[in-house]
């Protein structure tokens, strides 16, 4: 495929990263912002209070908002695209919290413990040196296992890891890939090997800025170890036999183990590069995985370091109605 046809998935143009500010009349220098960003776009300004690096990436998942004590953070530009494979639509998309709660009467009304949860949760990724008790580990593990799945199939497997030497192991293998992978992209000449692969598996989500630049980036300058330094590792693997594939189902699976450890005073993220075991054959060795057995994704889960969680401003795009008793379409404004 020439370069040309694949040039604006490898080298997008009119990207636009994510602006915060900190109001320096409310900050206490705290630095809770710089340790909470996950791409570390923050830095200590001459003044002692952080700011935005000249060169970073930010995808606006306003992580430095959220742990702030004084609410000093604040949004000026969320990340988007103009135009281009990555075009963003509208660009930016509007960002609003949550609608406020109405009762079936349409009468104003409260979350409930479960939507609150929901909204609240955070990926958290600054834990503390303690150990997660196994019986807290099996009640979230638990939650993914009474998960609905395709033809309840229930394609999913369980491999809990708290050894520190195995969990290190897997971080410096993951790190590998994704290194290679960053080195490549980032030389101009290099990334059009990239680019002669792209017609195989034609995946732009995979080269999307947020995660080239942002996730695989950060973990490539070892700003940002793989599996966080969390305690407990919980390695969802899928059955490639699965109904519909083992994705959604494990989708679904790992959402209630979040859910769940949310709720057990716990923190919880996703960590999609786990997938990358699959390719480190002594580690699916010693983890006894073996075809149709994949790794699908990982849950980590331990004891927040900080305030981590808490409701923030999402994306929002028009809901479309087809309403009861109508044939109009509705968009909402």
């Amino acid at each position: 495929m020439p370069w040309e046809d694949v040039k604006a998935v490898f080298r997008p143009e009119t990207v636009h990263m994510g602006v915060m500010i900190v109001d320096a009349e409310k900050c206490t220098k705290c630095g809770l912002c710089i340790q909470n960003c996950p791409f570390k776009a923050w830095e200590t300004g001459p003044d002692d209070i952080p700011r935005q690096k000249v060169e970073y990436e930010c995808f606006s998942c306003f992580n430095c908002m959220v742990c702030c004590p004084v609410d000093a953070v604040s949004i000026v530009d969320t990340y988007h695209v103009d135009a281009g494979v990555f075009r963003t639509e509208p660009y930016p998309l509007p960002v609003r919290m949550p609608l406020e709660p109405l009762s079936a009467q349409g009468n104003p009304d409260r979350w409930t413990p479960v939507e609150r949860t929901i909204f609240e949760r955070r990926s958290v990724r600054n834990f503390r040196d303690r150990p997660v008790p196994e019986t807290l580990i099996r009640r979230v593990i638990e939650a993914g296992r009474f998960a609905p799945s395709a033809g309840n199939c229930q394609p999913w497997k369980f491999i809990v890891i708290t050894n520190r030497d195995m969990i290190n192991e897997m971080d410096e293998a993951i790190y590998r890939v994704l290194n290679m992978q960053y080195s490549t992209y980032i030389d101009d000449e290099s990334v059009k090997n990239l680019a002669r692969g792209y017609e195989a598996n034609p995946n732009p989500g995979g080269y999307d800025p947020r995660i080239i630049l942002g996730g695989i980036g950060s973990v490539a300058k070892r700003n940002l170890p793989p599996l966080l330094n969390a305690p407990v590792v919980i390695l969802i693997a899928g059955d490639s036999r699965a109904i519909s594939g083992p994705q959604l189902n494990i989708g679904i699976c790992g959402q209630n183990m979040n859910l769940a450890a949310t709720s057990l005073g716990l923190g919880a993220c996703w960590v999609g590069f786990s997938a990358i075991l699959n390719m480190a054959r002594p580690i699916m060795e010693k983890l006894s995985l073996e075809s149709p057995w994949r790794i699908i994704n990982a849950v980590i889960i331990g004891y927040p370091k900080f305030k981590q969680s808490g409701v923030v401003p999402r994306e929002y795009r028009p809901v479309t109605w087809l309403r009861s008793g109508s044939d109009t379409v509705e968009i909402e404004e």
